[in-house]
């Protein structure tokens, strides 16, 4: 990874933090610690909640609660006895003080702590507030029927019950008092432990919950860090978003500037250039020189490289080339559909955003195509006659001698020569000479076939090769071409008509014949045979041999 600069970027650790940025890690613990002293804490109030709230209930299970309880009520009972001895209360009343009591002594072994703490701190009060449970039932049940009834008999019978409850009560009572109060002072040194044991916790409590107190507020700083280091983090990244779209927005513009730059220099370079996808043919760029050579208005949206060859085997030699190699150097071909122009063409085969794309410039060398034209021209053509030289006849009736050869077709030659030539140089001058032999190549010319090939092989003297002829169609063409060069006339220089003639010799390729030369030969020794017998005439090699 770079940096807008192009240097690369020092590489970080997965788990190392920036500087000025919260750790995330010191922030997890710090939540774990919060949390297992919230637990804590929880646990704690739970605990202390519970002790308070067994504290908080009433002394209904207590034994200092019991025995007041059976004591206020036995005392009670004591005074309504009195009372129903005194005739102050009815019996009535009396038997349902002693259901409450009775009621009272009931609660006696729902709590263990009761039985327990009776028996083991006043043995003897216990064991009297167990007899009095059947004491009391007792006067319950004999006040029972006295309750309903009235007379004299039942009032005996109930004062003697209340006399009894008097007299038994009244040392019960004597030693409840004593029993109270030792069951006070033993509640008294329990609520006192009690109390103790609930500092402690509410101790161990406010340690917890000074822990958690402390652990917020570390938890706060630290978030109040993190939030501070966020934003200066933020402030931070902010101005270097601000750098950085500075940098990328000057990298852009020099980006553009140098495309802008190169659009330019491409658009009025004298060189064709095009970019084109492959697949799709889109143009990303063809400069203003290649559009007008392919003769169009505006640059194409489409275009496929292979199209822009005017000839089909140089297009598939530039495709294949492509394929294969990725690139072509310097390939001469022909350009444009209409008008085609000959380029020297060079193509790579690219990437551009994801595509593969042909990359092509070329340079216009129709010039140089026509120069090398003139000079091809030059070097196989006669100058004087502008038919072929020697050797340019040569080379192409060789071509044309063995494709007769080789598809069993006929071939014959003729050599021409006009008669007295050097007379017309004396009498004449040369340029005179010179148009003789121009006017005999024009005639000669005019009498073929363009499936002929004619040539001058030097001086006076000229050749044609008549493929697909024998020796009787050949002299057919030659008796042609001796008959209109005879009735030519020519006006020299000095007014004085000029006229001259031709001798032809023929000849017909045949086995003995290796190539073009030996068949060439045949002919001039033809022609020789007719310039010796009088000229002005055509003479078969056949003929020649005959005469000679």
């Amino acid at each position: 990874m770079q940096s807008p600069s192009g240097k690369p970027l020092p590489r970080r650790a997965a788990n190392d933090t920036p500087p000025g940025q919260p750790r995330p890690h010191a922030t997890y613990w710090l939540l774990a610690m919060v949390a297992a002293m919230a637990l804590a804490t929880a646990a704690t109030l739970w605990w202390t909640l519970r002790q308070t709230h067994v504290l908080a209930q009433p002394h209904q299970q207590h034994d200092l609660w019991y025995v007041s309880s059976v004591h206020n009520e036995l005392a009670r009972v004591s005074l309504l006895a009195r009372k129903v001895r005194a005739r102050e209360a009815s019996a009535q009343d009396l038997q349902e003080r002693l259901e409450v009591l009775l009621g009272t002594l009931d609660t006696s072994g729902r709590g263990p702590r009761v039985s327990t703490q009776l028996r083991e701190a006043l043995p003897e009060a216990a064991q009297d507030l167990d007899s009095l449970r059947p004491l009391v039932e007792r006067w319950s049940t004999q006040l029972a029927p006295l309750a309903t009834q009235n007379g004299s008999g039942n009032t005996k019978a109930a004062a003697a019950i209340t006399a009894d409850i008097v007299r038994q009560s009244d040392p019960l009572l004597d030693r409840l008092r004593k029993v109270v109060a030792t069951v006070h002072l033993f509640s008294a040194q329990e609520a006192n432990r009690a109390r103790q044991q609930l500092s402690q916790r509410f101790l161990v409590l406010s340690v917890v919950l000074g822990g958690l107190l402390l652990g917020t507020a570390l938890l706060i700083a630290k978030l109040v860090r993190d939030t501070r280091l966020t934003r200066a983090a933020s402030q931070q990244l902010a101005q270097a978003n601000r750098q950085l779209e500075v940098r990328v927005a000057s990298r852009t513009r020099k980006i553009e500037e140098g495309r802008a730059l190169l659009s330019f220099i491409l658009d009025t370079s004298p060189s064709d250039v095009v970019l084109a996808e492959v697949e799709s043919g889109r143009v990303h760029f063809i400069n203003r020189q290649l559009t007008e050579r392919l003769g169009l208005k505006a640059a194409p949206e489409t275009l496929f490289l292979p199209e822009l060859l005017y000839d089909p085997e140089t297009r598939e030699r530039f495709t294949q080339a492509l394929d294969r190699y990725g690139q072509v150097d310097a390939m001469e071909a022909l350009i444009g559909e209409n008008n085609p122009s000959w380029s020297s063409l060079s193509a790579r085969l690219i990437e551009v955003e994801g595509q593969l794309a042909h990359l092509l410039w070329g340079f216009d060398i129709s010039a140089h195509k026509a120069l090398e034209g003139q000079l091809r021209e030059l070097a196989t053509r006669d100058a004087l006659s502008g038919l072929l030289n020697r050797r340019a006849f040569l080379e192409r009736s060789t071509a044309l001698f063995d494709h007769c050869r080789r598809h069993g077709q006929p071939c014959a030659v003729l050599m021409i020569d006009i008669d007295h030539f050097k007379r017309i140089n004396d009498r004449h001058g040369h340029q005179m000479g010179d148009v003789a032999i121009r006017t005999c190549a024009e005639a000669i010319g005019h009498a073929l076939r363009d499936a002929d090939l004619l040539g001058r092989l030097g001086g006076e003297e000229f050749a044609v090769l008549l493929p697909h002829a024998t020796a009787d169609s050949a002299t057919v063409v030659a008796e042609r071409i001796r008959s209109a060069t005879a009735q030519m006339s020519l006006v020299s220089p000095q007014g004085q008509p000029l006229a001259f003639t031709i001798s032809i010799g023929v000849a017909e390729m045949a086995a003995h014949h290796a190539g073009i030369e030996p068949l060439l030969v045949d002919a001039d020794q033809a022609l020789y045979r007719a310039k010796a017998t009088g000229r002005n005439k055509v003479l078969a090699y056949e003929a020649a041999i005959g005469q000679s």
